[in-house]
């Protein structure tokens, strides 16, 4: 009965995912859950959530620890963060310019749901392989 009930819980669940996708517009754009993913949806954006999660951080910080991203995808990505209120910056008059992002409360909001579904990906690795 216990696995029944939680059979019908995510039936139920994915009935209002589907509802929501499908039904829910605000002022002609799509729903919630599809404008964050378009904003956390590629490896850039969490790979800088990540690393700003440990504090402010400069540019050079930036580029040297998510690896792999060319310096001007990290300051699209960053531009976009910013864009949608997920991480600010601060630019100091100096030269050379000086400049230090950290992620917004908004942005540090976003810690418990990615990494809910990070331990998702962990316990459906296997499965996930396949399609890799």
């Amino acid at each position: 009965m216990d696995k029944r009930m939680n059979g019908e819980k995510k039936n139920e669940n994915f009935q209002n995912l589907q509802k929501a996708l499908t039904e829910n517009s605000f002022e002609g754009h799509f729903c919630s859950l599809y404008v964050f993913y378009t904003i956390m949806g590629n490896k850039w954006t969490l790979m800088i959530m990540g690393s700003l999660i440990n504090g402010t951080k400069r540019n050079s910080d930036l580029q040297r620890e998510v690896e792999g991203i060319s310096p001007k995808m990290l300051n699209q990505t960053l531009k976009l963060l910013i864009k949608h209120k997920m991480v600010d910056k601060k630019v100091y008059p100096e030269v050379p310019p000086k400049v230090e992002y950290w992620l917004t409360e908004f942005g540090k909001s976003t810690a418990d749901p990615l990494m809910a579904l990070l331990n998702w990906t962990v316990e459906w690795q296997d499965e996930l392989k396949e399609f890799h």
